[in-house]
């Protein structure tokens, strides 16, 4: 403790001041170098009682006082900030001084007072916010009070009635014959608003014009008081004396009171103390009043805005091809889109209504109650079969509600028909093309060597396979999206060297309804592409694979085998399951959706693998 009493004195003794004054935070050091050097021996003496007893409470208790009193001089943050900087640096050069031969003990001052005084920036920032917080309010209240204390000296927050208010009742406090108010603009020029009683039109922008480097309270006649132009203004309007007060919020001036008496009245110091009262009172109104019209400005922009955001998104959910039902906490509907309404049914107002009233398979309520999103999952609403997503709301960490969105299968089947109908036939077009320039280069390569025999004879062979292949398929598939499909199927397994096999057995005269083209090549197609992946690494003798398609009296039965490794048996239940994958890189949704199509007609899928002999994946469809 000695070695801090000795930085008192030598933090004390002067350092301080002539650092901040090099520092050169303005507003702060005109309280003058008495003043700041108390004020350094206050900081300090409660640095060491805080050390000393091991209470903030000491540093705390200094840092309010020092706070408000710096508030009420208008001293800003950054400049308090700023001296305390400057005394920070003092003080652990003091330190240093006295403790050069002890750096160990040194470093641990250093490092409590580095934490001291940061905690001390914490307090004094949150503390200093807090006073302007409380100013605020207190200005407020004080607004409040002197409304009903003054007849409601401000009794509108529009701006215009304010100013109306002001003048008309300066009038009527001072038996005035006129006055006028104006307001400071960004320049710190001053306009006139408001002007009652004056002869000449001119004379309130006349007085006003001028009237910024006047001080806050003026008194002028025609006599020789006051600057020349009030003066003449004075001789102008026939008063026997003008009093000008500069309405005043802290160091801002905000706008300018004047009054004019055209009888004879002694403006007396008492009259001045009211004046100046009844000032500070109306720059109070209208700096509320400016404040409140800003706001109210910007909140009109804002509910614009919102009005706006609200009807885009009304919009786009009224054109959402999705149908869309939300619930609040408690299960009862908060929207519904047309879509929504369209496939449910015709149906009076549902808003309002518990979920489980309109929609009573909604399952709505249990996600809210489980906080957990249920996706692509098949519902029935009424008579229609829907695939549905449901999703809790969740605000701040708290379930609010849910939405659902669903959409009509058969929408959403004929698309994927569409969308797998492209994607089969560029696949196909693609690995016919790739096998085509291929063809060609062989042509190409012939007809340079004059081999043009052997030309002949490729381009039958080609037309030849080709041909075949065609008309096998086309005979014995009818289905015109499942033969595209393994047209393609086969081109690209040609491509990767691959044989695909379709058995001359094979025959698919028609569909049954409940099991369309969309299905069929979902789920066929994923089988194939399934199998082709597990021989494509495989040597060439194993490097085939198997299709039957045969619909007999009860079944149609879809057989895809291949010659690949097998599926370990540890996988064998999993492999179903949506997001399972032994494949690096795959998303594992290929044998979920032959499952999901599969069940969704009523039929079966089995699997027999053997590890390193091959799989083979039967589907069964009940006709």
């Amino acid at each position: 403790m000695h070695v801090l009493q000795a930085i008192e004195r030598d933090v004390n003794a002067g350092t301080i001041i002539e650092l901040a004054k090099a520092g050169e935070p303005a507003s702060y050091l005109a309280i003058g170098d008495a003043d700041l050097r108390a004020e350094i021996a206050d900081l300090t003496s409660a640095v060491i009682n805080t050390v000393k007893d091991n209470s903030f409470s000491h540093l705390k208790l200094y840092l309010s006082h020092i706070c408000r009193l710096r508030m009420e001089q208008g001293t800003k943050l950054s400049d308090i900030m700023a001296v305390f900087d400057l005394y920070e640096t003092a003080l652990k050069d003091a330190m240093s001084d006295y403790l050069e031969s002890e750096l160990p003990l040194l470093n641990v001052f250093r490092r409590d007072i580095d934490s001291l005084l940061d905690r001390a920036r914490v307090f004094v920032s949150e503390y200093f916010f807090l006073l302007y917080e409380n100013t605020v309010f207190k200005q407020f209240e004080q607004l409040r009070i002197i409304n009903e204390v003054s007849a409601h000296l401000a009794s509108s927050l529009k701006l215009d009635q304010v100013l109306e208010f002001i003048v008309d009742n300066s009038l009527k406090l001072f038996e005035a014959s006129c006055g006028s108010i104006s307001l400071a603009g960004p320049t710190g020029d001053f306009s006139t608003r408001i002007a009652l009683g004056w002869l000449e039109d001119a004379s309130p922008s006349l007085i006003a014009r001028d009237a910024l480097r006047l001080p806050d309270i003026t008194v002028a006649d025609g006599k020789g008081a006051g600057a020349p132009y009030l003066q003449e203004v004075c001789k102008q309007e026939n008063l026997s004396s003008l009093v000008l007060v500069k309405l005043r919020v802290n160091t801002r001036v905000n706008g300018l009171l004047a009054v004019g008496f055209r009888h004879k009245r002694q403006f007396a110091e008492p009259d001045q103390r009211v004046l100046i009262t009844f000032a500070n009172h109306a720059a109070l109104a209208v700096n509320n009043a400016q404040l409140y019209g800003d706001t109210d400005q910007k909140l009109q922009l804002q509910i614009r805005e919102a009005n706006v955001l609200l009807e885009h998104n009304r919009a786009i959910l009224q054109s959402m091809r999705e149908g869309v039902v939300a619930i609040d906490a408690e299960g009862y509907i908060t929207l519904i889109n047309n879509e929504a309404l369209r496939i449910l049914g015709p149906r009076d107002d549902c808003i309002g209504k518990h979920i489980s009233a309109v929609i009573p398979n909604s399952r709505l309520p249990h996600v809210v109650a489980a906080n957990k999103a249920e996706y692509d999952e098949e519902q029935l609403l009424g008579d229609t079969s829907v695939i549905t997503n449901r999703v809790p709301v969740v605000v701040n960490g708290e379930v609010t509600g849910a939405i659902a969105t669903f959409r009509d299968k058969q929408d959403v089947k004929q698309l994927a028909e569409e969308l797998i109908g492209v994607k089969n036939l560029l696949e196909s077009m693609r690995a016919q093309s790739h096998e085509f320039m291929n063809k060609l280069h062989a042509i190409s390569g012939l007809i340079q060597m004059k081999q043009y025999d052997k030309v002949v004879e490729l381009i039958n062979q080609i037309y030849k396979n080709k041909q075949e292949l065609i008309s096998f398929i086309v005979e014995r598939i009818r289905d015109k999206a499942t033969a595209g499909l393994l047209l393609g199927k086969v081109s690209q397994a040609e491509e990767l060297g691959i044989t695909l096999r379709i058995t001359s057995r094979s025959r698919l005269a028609a569909l049954p309804g409940h099991f369309g083209s969309a299905a069929v090549v979902t789920v066929l197609g994923n089988l194939i592409t399934n199998a082709i992946e597990a021989v494509s690494n495989l040597p060439k003798e194993r490097r085939l694979v198997t299709v039957h398609i045969s619909a007999g009296p009860q079944y149609l039965s879809l057989i895809v085998s291949d010659k690949g490794n097998g599926i370990p048996r540890s996988c064998r239940r999993a492999i179903y399951r949506r997001g399972f994958s032994t494949k690096q890189g795959s998303r594992g949704l290929g044998l979920s959706l032959v499952r999901q199509e599969v069940e969704a007609s009523g039929g079966l899928v089995s699997v027999r693998s053997t590890e390193n002999e091959g799989s083979r994946f039967m589907v069964r469809i009940p006709l």
